[in-house]
């Protein structure tokens, strides 16, 4: 079973890492957006990352063309669906975010 740790520091990103993880969850990656995962590669050339926590589709987009090796998404998919949303719209979403990352 694979087995991912959150991190969001570089400090957290290195404990992460030293544990043997398979993969460090940067967490929320909202907070700093694509951009520190590219500043991150620098340091971590090696960590696969997988950024989660307020991930949209065009953010999953730059995310994976950073070398992110999966990206977790919720909310920006999800929308109102959970709460007894628009299922109509999730399905668009889900489209949106599958043609946006399909290779």
């Amino acid at each position: 079973m694979p087995v991912l740790a959150g991190a969001l520091t570089p400090t957290e990103v290195a404990a992460a890492a030293a544990s043997g993880v398979d993969a460090v969850k940067l967490f929320p990656a909202s907070a700093h957006g694509p951009g520190y995962l590219k500043a991150l590669r620098d340091p971590f050339p090696d960590v696969p990352f997988v950024p989660v926590g307020g991930v949209g589709r065009d953010e999953a987009v730059e995310y994976l063309a950073l070398g992110a090796v999966a990206v977790g998404v919720g909310s920006p998919l999800c929308g109102d669906a959970p709460h007894g949303g628009d299922l109509d719209a999730l399905r668009a979403r889900a489209r949106a975010f599958v043609a946006a990352v399909r290779p």
